[in-house]
């Protein structure tokens, strides 16, 4: 079975005359399909649609943020209409089962998936979001997920430890969280979909393969949230003994950036079906120039390790995927499932675009903004609420 997890953003104008507003529209979510359901369409003479919807189940989560001139009435201020924003959407309750996303979130940042779990953990917010000075603020597992600053009186959120309300400008606005919100998004379902089927049927996770638009990790200000998924894939990795163990197979995948330019540039020196893993010496010397200090490439950020792979048909990839421990100098005995993993993306291409995958090709398309819906339907739905 795989997962694929996309999502996608767009920021439109509510009032374009000064002052004016705008508002970010997110939609993402995880796309399901058997490798079975796939194979047999190399069988088939002729496609039928009902053929096609088989690969085309995905739920989807949507998300608005106002990023600049506007705030929620009962709210103070832009970064306290964010915060809230952010908190109801995972607090809100989804589908039959009337799930949270806020119980996984709470599972993922207190390690609940540990035989012991660590009954005094706790996560600290600094300072009061709502800038009254006091602090630091904990929640432990076993509190409300909404506290009052004992200072201010105002709500604090255990969402605030994203701190995207430390970017927020009231003057300039919110604009640069958007692609922080997106990538943290992203991952959080993917926390999500593996508490869930843990919960439902831990030997389960053994036959899915979770493939990530982008690379496995975490930047800028949520960038602190690749501790808990570093502890969660390498706790999962490697539980392989019993044959009803669960264990992850989880593959990010980059289409841009100096990477994928760099894997261009070196495809004619790799043989079709070969791969290589670039450590932290060879990623400072050919791809990001620059010494590291004393840190590894990725040590704050990465939850996996990068792979160069040229598959049998030629295509390129740049893949990232979870090692035992993170490592300056991976091998590929530190990285299990690698040679199956591999066997899949090569599989699983198609040719939407360059070096494309069937699955990231598939949620992209579906949670594009610019089909579902479209850019000029949004903006003109958030002009009328505007007015009401």
């Amino acid at each position: 079975m795989i997962i694929a997890i996309d999502g996608g953003y767009t920021e439109t104008f509510v009032r374009e005359e000064y002052p004016s507003a705008c508002i970010a529209f997110f939609t993402f979510g995880p796309l399901l399909f058997n490798l079975a359901d796939l194979r047999a369409l190399d069988s088939k003479r002729f496609i039928a649609p009902e053929d096609l919807q088989k690969l085309k189940q995905i739920e989807r989560y949507t998300l608005v943020l106002p990023t600049r001139g506007i705030r929620n009435c009962e709210e103070p201020t832009l970064a306290a209409t964010i915060r809230r924003a952010i908190y109801d959407f995972f607090e809100r309750r989804r589908g039959p089962d009337h799930e949270q996303l806020l119980t996984s979130l709470k599972w993922f940042l207190f390690r609940r998936w540990r035989t012991q779990p660590d009954e005094a953990m706790t996560i600290e917010i600094q300072h009061c979001p709502n800038k009254c000075g006091y602090g630091p603020i904990s929640f432990s597992h076993s509190d409300s997920s909404m506290k009052t600053c004992p200072s201010c009186g105002l709500p604090v959120y255990l969402t605030d430890s994203f701190r995207l309300h430390e970017r927020v400008d009231e003057e300039i606005g919110a604009s640069g969280i958007i692609a922080y919100v997106m990538t943290m998004l992203e991952q959080l379902v993917l926390v999500n979909l593996i508490h869930n089927i843990l919960a439902l049927k831990p030997s389960l996770l053994r036959n899915i393969l979770f493939v990530k638009d982008g690379p496995l990790a975490f930047f800028g200000l949520v960038a602190p949230l690749y501790r808990p998924m570093r502890d969660l894939v390498e706790h999962l990795i490697t539980q392989t003994n019993a044959p009803t163990a669960p264990t992850l197979r989880v593959v990010g995948l980059e289409k841009s950036g100096a990477f994928v330019e760099h894997a261009a540039a070196i495809q004619d020196q790799i043989r079709p079906g070969s791969f290589f893993l670039a450590g932290d010496s060879y990623i400072r010397k050919f791809v990001i120039p620059g010494g590291g200090g004393d840190t590894i490439y990725g040590q704050n950020t990465y939850y996996g390790q990068k792979v160069f792979f040229r598959a049998p048909s030629s295509e390129m990839y740049v893949a990232t995927i979870p090692a035992r421990n993170y490592k300056s100098e991976p091998i590929p005995d530190d990285i299990p499932h690698l040679s199956e993993i591999l066997a899949l993306i090569a599989e699983l291409r198609c040719s939407m675009y360059d070096n494309a995958l069937i699955p990231v090709a598939l949620a992209n398309k579906l949670v594009s903004l610019s089909d579902f819906p479209s850019q000029r339907i949004l903006a003109q739905f958030a002009r009328e609420i505007g007015k009401t």
